[in-house]
C-alpha cells in the first residue's frame, strides 16, 4: 500500500495520477475501502507532484522545512532576538561556505545529482519511440504511455522537465533523434554557476 501511496504523489501528470489512484482503490477493496477515498480529503495540489508549480526545479515531495529549520538553529531559538539572528546569520554563512567548497569539487559545470537524474533519463529515453509531428513538435511512446512535447517552449505532457528542469527522457529521445545534444539545456539551477 505504502508503494501506491508513494507512486500517487511521485505522479507527474494527471493521467498517471488517476491511474495510481484507481489502482490503489482496487488494492483496497480487499482491505480497507476508505483509505483511497480518506486520502482524497487533502487536496492533491499540496502532496502530488502533477499538480505542482513549475516554477521551483526541486523533486522534493517531502515537508518537513519547518522541523529542519527548527532543529538546525535550536541553540538560538533561546536567544535574546538580536543575538538569535546574528547566530542564524553565522550558520547561514558557514553553510554556503561548506557547499560553496563541495561545489569547487565538482567535476563538471552541474550538480552530480543532477547529472545522475539525467543519466537514468537517457537510459529511459532508450526505450522510447519518437514520432516527428511537424516544427518542434513530437509524439514519444514509453510502453503504454504516450506524451506529446514541443521542444521550442521546452514540454512535455509527462512534466518531469517542466518540473525538473532536466530533459525528461521523451525530450532526450526527440533530441537524439535530430542528432543533437541532449545535456545542452539543464535548468541553470543546477549549474557551479547557480
Amino acid at each position: 500500500m505504502k508503494k501506491l501511496l508513494w507512486w500517487c504523489a511521485w505522479s507527474t501528470y494527471e493521467e498517471d495520477f488517476k491511474d495510481q489512484l484507481k489502482k490503489m482503490g482496487e488494492l483496497c477493496e480487499d482491505e480497507d475501502a476508505s483509505f483511497a477515498k480518506d486520502l482524497l480529503h487533502y487536496p492533491p495540489q499540496s502532496w502530488c507532484r502533477a499538480y505542482f508549480d513549475t516554477q521551483c526545479k526541486n523533486m522534493m515531495v517531502d515537508n518537513n522545512f519547518t522541523e529542519s529549520f527548527n532543529a538546525w538553529i535550536l541553540e538560538a531559538r533561546y536567544m535574546p532576538i538580536i543575538k538569535m539572528l546574528e547566530e542564524i546569520i553565522i550558520k547561514v554563512m558557514n553553510l554556503l561556505a561548506i557547499n560553496e567548497d563541495k561545489i569547487r569539487k565538482w567535476n563538471g559545470d552541474y550538480n552530480p545529482s543532477a547529472l545522475m537524474l539525467y543519466n537514468d533519463y537517457r537510459a529511459i529515453a532508450h526505450y522510447c519511440k519518437v514520432e516527428f509531428n511537424g516544427d518542434f513538435g513530437y509524439e514519444i511512446t514509453q510502453g503504454d504511455d504516450r506524451h506529446t512535447l514541443d521542444l521550442e517552449h521546452k514540454k512535455c505532457t509527462c512534466r518531469l522537465w517542466q518540473l525538473s528542469g532536466i530533459r525528461c527522457p521523451h525530450a532526450i529521445k526527440a533530441i537524439i533523434y535530430d542528432r543533437g545534444d541532449p545535456k545542452e539545456q539543464i535548468h541553470w539551477y543546477y549549474s557551479k554557476e547557480a
